[in-house]
């Protein structure tokens, strides 16, 4: 059993950022060499099983590395209130190995949509205790901004009804879906990139909370936008149309609510158009782009403005030649203070990224 894995498949984006949050756990405790031996071009990740012996392990100490003491699971926590009770923290590691058996079978997870359980009958009543406590229904245990509060006034939850079923592998799950969007700050929120593919999610989630963690007043599509290139130059890989289209950002806000006197957050979402994504996620153009080190050659790929760049080339060369500055434009004030070489090798790559991207719109 030790050896056998899990297949687990995209699904909704709740629980597509519980599982990359596993992923950066477990990549914490064994390298993310180990991880991304996993992560299959078909968008699966198949996981090896016996992980999970030691996953409660790796999710402690990613959360010392945080800052964050053990489990922070327990009573009213931030993230999962009440998931846990006082005194529940070792029965519950011990049920988390229980994971490494699961089996398939019976209705469907409202989450994943697979069947996952777990025969608790060779085990002891603490542990049957938790598996009842967190793996029954969604509620506010399992996520306090969409988990309605079962039982109690009446919630108008996904098609009306109390609540949907939850599986004790997504109930394990959804307590890591905090973590990508923890890793990649913006100053008023924090973001998760959600896709149909959890390769394509593992690399551009790795990249946005790389280059976030340098500066993080980036706009939306200047995020998606440096962050499809960064996969299109370091992970080549042809994307299907279903999968460009499917690729959108999860932006969590929080602010004070001074009536309840509690923080109040809300999700939003945010994708760049098919067009737009389709360029920047072709090798050779983020290729170019990245040549040109200008960020200003990002913004008018993104604002769809392509005939500027052969009208900037002009005017580049104008200005290398002359160094006139007798016309003004808001692009070109950027690169005045460069020498007149740099300008050259600048005017090269534009007319090549123009044809380029040309050829791709050509196509269709």
């Amino acid at each position: 059993m030790e050896n056998e894995i899990i297949t687990l498949y995209p699904s909704n984006w709740l629980y597509n950022a519980g599982v990359i949050g596993l992923l950066k756990v477990i990549a914490y405790g064994k390298g993310e060499n180990t991880v991304e031996k996993w992560l299959n071009t078909d968008g699966t990740v198949k996981i090896e099983r016996g992980i999970f012996k030691d996953s409660v392990d790796f999710y402690k100490n990613y959360n010392n590395s945080k800052g964050e003491k053990g489990l922070p699971l327990v009573g009213k926590n931030k993230r999962y209130p009440n998931y846990l009770q006082k005194g529940d923290e070792l029965d519950f590691e011990n049920y988390t190995k229980t994971l490494a058996d699961i089996k398939k079978s019976g209705d469907p997870c409202g989450l994943c949509t697979q069947n996952f359980f777990i025969d608790l009958s060779h085990f002891d009543d603490n542990v049957k205790k938790i598996n009842s406590r967190v793996s029954s229904n969604f509620q506010t245990i399992h996520d306090n901004l969409l988990g309605p509060s079962t039982g109690e006034f009446p919630n108008a939850f996904w098609n009306l009804s109390d609540s949907i079923s939850i599986c004790p592998l997504c109930s394990y799950l959804i307590i890591h879906h905090h973590i990508p969007f923890e890793d990649a700050k913006i100053r008023n929120g924090q973001i998760f990139i959600n896709a149909p593919s959890f390769k394509i999610m593992w690399y551009l989630n790795k990249y946005t909370s790389k280059f976030l963690s340098k500066r993080n007043n980036y706009q939306l599509r200047e995020i998606l936008g440096i962050s499809f290139m960064e996969l299109a130059q370091r992970i080549f890989m042809t994307l299907g149309v279903w999968s460009i289209m499917n690729i959108e950002m999860i932006i969590i806000k929080e602010e004070y609510d001074p009536t309840k006197r509690e923080m109040k957050r809300e999700a939003n979402y945010y994708s760049l158009p098919y067009e737009t994504s389709r360029l920047l996620l072709n090798k050779d153009i983020a290729s170019l782009i990245k040549q040109t080190k200008e960020d200003f050659i990002l913004e008018i790929i993104l604002n769809g403005k392509f005939d500027r760049l052969l009208e900037l080339n002009q005017k580049i060369l104008r200005y290398a030649m002359t160094s006139l500055s007798a016309f003004e434009d808001r692009y070109l004030s950027n690169i005045r203070n460069r020498d007149v070489r740099s300008l050259k090798n600048l005017s090269a790559i534009l007319p090549k990224l123009y044809v380029k991207i040309s050829s791709i719109l050509k196509e269709g």
